[in-house]
């Protein structure tokens, strides 16, 4: 038989955890959370928006009707006393027709433009402000959809991951593993040594 005493104090306790250690069950891998299903949504939403964003903008640089606007309000806007405010530029400009149409383009911390400043911009036929843009560059205007884009891939990362873990598996010949959680395994008690 091994004295214990013969050790001193750190290491018994040493040997204690060790002990413990080993009489301990095997831990298995801990698994990430399930994704949300709120995430989910919210990243299917963000890809259809993506979606929407390019198809509508690639329309407009193909078939859009371009003209030139002038800035006539730079709109500031706070939402809370503590934020710092958004500027929005009102654009008007004059459709092929002669009908004079606002809209209002996207917002940014600072100020884009000034009062008075000329823009371009691209309009679908002779509707009205919810179907125009400020045409910076082919590629600025093909660079809007990457912002929904990003929160949709944010979003959605844990279940791209899922989703790959799973095709790897039945591509292995593995069965695919359940979403659902197993019961918990009952722990044995610990012993004194």
């Amino acid at each position: 038989m091994f004295d214990h005493q013969f050790l001193g104090v750190p290491a018994q306790i040493a040997l204690l955890f060790m002990a413990a250690a080993a009489k301990a069950p095997h831990r298995r891998a801990k698994r990430a959370p399930a994704p949300s299903p709120v995430a989910g949504i919210s990243a299917a939403i963000l890809l259809a928006a993506t979606i929407v964003i390019a198809g509508y903008i690639a329309y407009l640089e193909l078939t859009g009707l371009r003209a030139e606007g002038r800035v006539v309000v730079v709109r500031p806007d706070a939402n809370g006393l503590d934020r710092e405010p958004t500027y929005y530029p009102v654009i008007e400009f004059a459709t092929a027709s002669g009908a004079l149409a606002r809209f209002e383009d996207f917002g940014g911390s600072s100020p884009r433009y000034r009062v008075g400043d000329r823009v371009a911009v691209l309009y679908r036929g002779n509707e009205t402000s919810r179907f125009a843009i400020v045409d910076r560059d082919r590629s600025s205007n093909l660079l809007l959809p990457l912002l929904p884009f990003g929160g949709a891939v944010l979003l959605g990362w844990p279940f791209l991951r899922r989703f790959g873990a799973r095709v790897r598996a039945r591509t292995a010949g593995r069965p695919a593993s359940r979403t659902m959680r197993s019961a918990p395994h009952p722990q044995r008690r610990m012993m004194n040594v």
